[in-house]
């Protein structure tokens, strides 16, 4: 029987009891990160706006039980779920340890990372990967870091919850049983705060050739950086490019017309 158990203590509960609020967006976070595990599951990989069939919810879904005392103790359980929890506490796990590591974690900038793609475009020219060659052997990696992402987001909005000041001194507990029981996973406001800082890190993955059509280039203004909508030549789908400067705009503006051009692009991951 695969369970989980959230445990609220502290300033957020009162005499026992949780808000409305608080209560609904426990199950609904939870349910849907265990959504996102089934999709994982079954088709080995979560993609963007992925939704499950109406066939599928009976699948993933869990049965909630009356709350628990003790602060307040919320569970949830499934007969059959073990792989589900199994993968929800493979992806939390890792940015869980991350989180509670000692001092403030330094990621480095977007512009530090821009700045590298670029050096590495510069060094290796028409030698650089070209986006085809990912469409042929795509890389799994970047698969498996969307998929968890869509699942350890959902409890990162979860136990947000206690990361309000008013709220100084909340804990919530996350415990999950699938194939085995798993240490459980407690969340101080502050601790709260920095997984949630690890999850909405972003990176810019290794630049590569992509041949496209400029359909709209925007310089922007001083509230907005430039953009340029294109044709992906090769999906066939338009995209938005998000333009570190106006030098990036000078640069392609004199292929705007044209109807092919090859760009170094670099996706953010």
């Amino acid at each position: 029987m695969a369970t989980f158990s959230v445990h609220f203590d502290g300033p957020i509960t009162t005499d026992h009891k949780v808000s409305l609020r608080v209560l609904s967006k426990t199950y609904a976070h939870m349910q849907r990160a265990l959504d996102r595990a089934y999709l994982l599951d079954h088709h080995g990989e979560v993609w963007k706006h992925a939704r499950l069939k109406d066939d599928e919810y009976e699948e993933s879904e869990f049965l909630a039980e009356y709350p628990r005392e003790g602060g307040i103790i919320l569970d949830a359980v499934k007969a059959g779920g073990e792989r589900l929890v199994d993968l929800v506490h493979q992806a939390v796990r890792p940015i869980f340890a991350l989180a509670a590591e000692e001092g403030i974690h330094q990621h480095q900038t977007i512009g530090a990372q821009l700045e590298a793609r670029r050096e590495y475009a510069r060094r290796m020219g028409a030698n650089t990967q070209h986006f085809q060659s990912l469409i042929d052997q795509p890389r799994p990696a970047w698969a498996d870091a969307y998929s968890n992402r869509s699942i350890v987001k959902e409890i990162a909005q979860l136990v947000g919850m206690i990361t309000p000041d008013r709220l100084d001194g909340s804990i919530v507990t996350l415990d999950l049983t699938g194939n085995r029981p798993y240490a459980s996973l407690e969340f101080t406001g502050e601790l709260a705060r920095r997984f949630n800082a690890r999850v909405s890190e972003k990176e810019v993955a290794q630049a590569f050739i992509l041949e496209v059509n400029i359909r709209d280039l925007n310089r922007g203004n001083k509230y907005s950086r430039p953009k340029a909508k294109v044709l992906n030549l090769i999906t066939n789908r338009e995209v938005v490019l998000h333009l570190e400067s106006d030098r990036d705009f000078l640069e392609l503006h004199p292929f705007h017309t044209a109807e092919r051009v090859n760009i170094f692009v670099a996706p953010m991951m």
